[in-house]
């Protein structure tokens, strides 16, 4: 498995390094299109918009158009092929397209379909490292504005314009916001179970001290547990940090509550390296799970982890357990923040390799419109995957033996367009969760760059040597891994070396102008 990984590593860099265009040009800005002549490539105008140059299309002669679409999650491939014929029964005759369903792809695999040439419809790009930033830089994303406004009308009607506005690039649109949570609370989940048997009281809000002590405690009387695990695999964080990241973390507001807009490098902030030093203290009295940083494992407090870094919202608790297995506690760090990479993040593009753009919008409208469809998207099959808990059809639940965790379909409703049309799983506790969500987001408070996206090709190359050394330090730097005092110096070093002044200065320019407009 390592043989292969590092094969399609090197492959991947192959394609990155001469720059096909199949599916994307390289560098340049995010309005340009794509180049080749593959029907269905669209010319970009200079206001963003798109002229179709050649249609693939089926629908027009009556043909069945096949869609393929890429979602986020883990799902076994029979029940992928289930949820998309139930689509596919009812998208053939509302739009004249059937569905192809792929769920489970991780970076390396998404960007070497988006490079190749791989014929992709839709995509929820969340698993992509720098995400939008990523895919618009790489002009990996179709152009959406002329779409939206021809195919798209209903999904216009669910989107926030806030929220929408973070998902252009350039003054073009290349994703729209799914309706999940578009501002972010963070701070600690911990498994309920335990905190229970220990008599553990979790505020709801609280701060790094007490959850010392809490881990402590769990550490002295469950020493075969781990008493902090990663988010996801290979150190995966949901950090605490305020920070707006600016699309990459290369240059961030240090505070995305306050009023600063001045650019600064992450690991020189009293923020960050105070941080480490607390992450090196825990990890020193064995508070942290020793390979946390290398785990291939997920879902950690399902097995034996207590308590993870995660982002709260309204229904987060329910979300843990479906992911886990384990009802959870929440303890936040700080309260509501929004910032560009929050509604834009998750989210979903046409990639430049579709053939049917038009079509592909069509779906994207009735997943945002049709609580059917979204239902079987993010749910999977009726009496299957879950069944109704009464007649009135507002909450659902695991059909009785089924255990949510290994159904073949996984549920992760924040990452497909629109939860907010289908029912609240049982647990909840609130069949008002999607009110409670939208009053959530609208409590945010605002990053002063809210709104800017940040456009890297003017220093590409020091983009990538700078993400070269963060790939070395940072991860293992948050998890207390290696001593900070001996290598947060380094780090810096190296960031300077590559050219980490260089991506911070054009990053401040950007950013003036941007503030200066609007």
């Amino acid at each position: 498995m390592k043989k292969t990984k590092k094969i399609v590593a090197s492959l991947l860099a192959l394609t990155m390094a001469f720059g096909l265009t199949a599916c994307g040009a390289s560098g340049g800005d995010g309005g340009s299109a794509a180049g080749g002549s593959d029907s269905g490539a669209a010319a970009t105008t200079d206001s963003g918009s798109t002229e179709t140059t050649q249609s693939d299309s089926g629908a027009a002669s009556g043909d069945i158009v096949k869609l393929v679409v890429w979602g986020n999650g883990s799902a076994d491939t029979a029940d992928c092929e289930a949820v998309a014929e139930a689509v596919s029964k009812i998208t053939r005759e509302k739009i004249g397209v059937e569905i192809e369903l792929v769920r489970g792809q991780d970076a390396e695999q998404i960007q070497l379909a988006l490079t190749s040439g791989e014929p992709i419809d839709l995509l929820c790009y969340n698993n992509i490292s720098g995400q939008f930033n990523t895919v618009v830089n790489n002009n990996w994303a179709y152009p959406l504005d002329d779409l939206l406004e021809q195919y798209g009308q209903g999904a216009k009607e669910f989107i926030n314009p806030y929220d929408l506005d973070a998902c252009r690039y350039n003054g073009v649109l290349y994703a729209l916001p799914n309706q999940k949570d578009t501002s972010r609370a963070a701070g600690f989940a911990m498994r309920k179970d335990i905190c229970d048997e220990l008599g553990i009281e979790v505020p709801e809000f609280g701060t790094y001290e007490e959850m010392h002590d809490i881990l402590v405690k769990v550490h002295e009387a469950h020493p075969e547990m781990y008493p902090l695990v990663p988010t996801w695999a290979q150190g995966g964080m949901q950090t605490t940090l305020p920070e707006d990241p600016l699309g990459d973390s290369l240059g961030v507001l240090e505070d995305a509550r306050e009023s600063s807009t001045t650019v600064v490098n992450e690991a020189e902030t009293k923020g960050f390296q105070d941080f480490c030093k607390m992450m090196w203290q825990w990890n020193q009295e064995g508070l942290i799970m020793p390979d946390a940083t290398t785990t291939t494992e997920n879902a950690l407090l399902s097995s034996n982890g207590f308590a993870m870094f995660e982002n709260w919202k309204p229904g987060k608790e329910l979300e843990v357990y479906k992911g886990n297995g384990k009802e959870v506690y929440f303890m936040k760090i700080h309260g509501p923040i929004k910032h560009t990479a929050i509604p834009n993040g998750n989210s979903w593009c046409i990639p430049y390799c579709s053939k049917h753009p038009e079509e592909a919008m069509k779906l994207w409208n009735l997943m945002y419109t049709d609580p059917e469809i979204s239902n079987l998207f993010i749910n999977g099959i009726e009496g299957k995957h879950w069944v109704y808990t009464d007649d009135s059809h507002t909450m659902i639940k695991s059909p009785d033996g089924v255990d949510p965790n290994a159904s073949g379909y996984s549920s992760m409703d924040w990452a497909w367009p629109n939860q907010q049309i289908t029912p609240v799983w049982e647990g909840a506790e609130d069949p008002d969760l999607w009110t409670k969500l939208n009053e959530f987001n609208n409590s945010g408070v605002p990053s002063p760059a809210m709104g800017f996206t940040w456009d890297s090709s003017a220093v590409m190359n020091e983009v990538t040597a700078c993400n070269n050394v963060v790939a070395q330090y940072k991860t293992a730097l948050l998890w207390g891994s290696i001593d900070p005092d001996e290598n947060i110096p380094k780090y810096i070093e190296e960031l300077k070396a590559a050219g980490i002044d260089d991506i911070i200065a054009e990053k401040q320019k950007q950013l003036d102008a941007f503030l200066a407009s609007k």
